[in-house]
């Protein structure tokens, strides 16, 4: 079973709901960071669209960890180098089906297969943060 659909274990809810309770608004309800959500749904303590983003940043920060000092300074050397663009321009340039194609990510200047963290790079400065 692939580690995308295996349920998680007991103790991986604690700390996802943990993370998204402490650290993620709630895009659903408008809970803020280190609020609780106020229409989590049955059997819920967070609503599902902030468990999940919860989930993939978690998941993501372990993958970070995994790279060498080597691969991260890569990684951030070619994030750098993106160009900043707008969020209307990236709304813009979504396919059809609401993915990038090759060319369009070519255009921005971002390499095939995209690097994790390419949109952020591309939106740095967009809402108020700059990274």
């Amino acid at each position: 079973m692939s580690p995308r659909t295996r349920p998680a274990s007991p103790e991986d809810v604690r700390k996802i709901v943990a993370h998204a309770q402490e650290r993620l608004p709630c895009h659903d309800c408008g809970a803020a960071p280190g609020g609780p959500c106020t229409q989590p749904g049955r059997g819920r303590t967070v609503c599902k669209s902030r468990y999940i983003a919860a989930a993939i940043a978690i998941r993501r920060q372990a993958k970070a960890e995994q790279r060498t000092p080597e691969q991260a300074a890569e990684l951030a050397e070619v994030l750098a180098g993106l160009p900043r663009i707008s969020r209307e321009e990236v709304e813009a340039g979504r396919s059809p089906a609401g993915g990038f194609t090759r060319a369009q990510l070519a255009r921005w200047g971002v390499c095939w297969p995209p690097p994790a963290g390419w949109l952020q790079a591309l939106l740095r400065g967009e809402d108020g943060g700059d990274r």
